[in-house]
């Protein structure tokens, strides 16, 4: 069984793919034909059926005009201002890499 933290943090991931297909006008059938994949592939992605690889990850934000990188940071930026304690350490803020 997955901690509250965890699935409180995942939430998070799947509300910034639905609006990432949101902000590009799109339906998630118009996603799944800019991917070559099913609709029911990107609905359960979106519902948290279904996790995404990295890689996987990277083509849904290339389909959606963005980068994995500007990605992460949307999503580090929500959780931080969620205040969600126990997510990312201190110094993961400071790390380029």
């Amino acid at each position: 069984m997955r901690s509250p933290l965890h699935n409180e943090k995942y939430a998070f991931l799947l509300e910034e793919l639905q609006e990432l297909r949101r902000r590009k006008g799109w339906n998630q059938r118009a996603l799944a034909a800019e991917l070559g994949i099913g609709q029911d592939l990107v609905s359960r992605a979106e519902s948290g059926k279904r996790r995404l690889d990295v890689f996987e990850l990277a083509l849904w934000c290339q389909a959606c005009g963005t980068t994995l990188e500007k990605f992460v940071k949307r999503l580090d930026k929500r959780i931080r201002s969620n205040q969600l304690q126990g997510l990312l350490r201190p110094d993961d803020a400071e790390d380029n890499h």
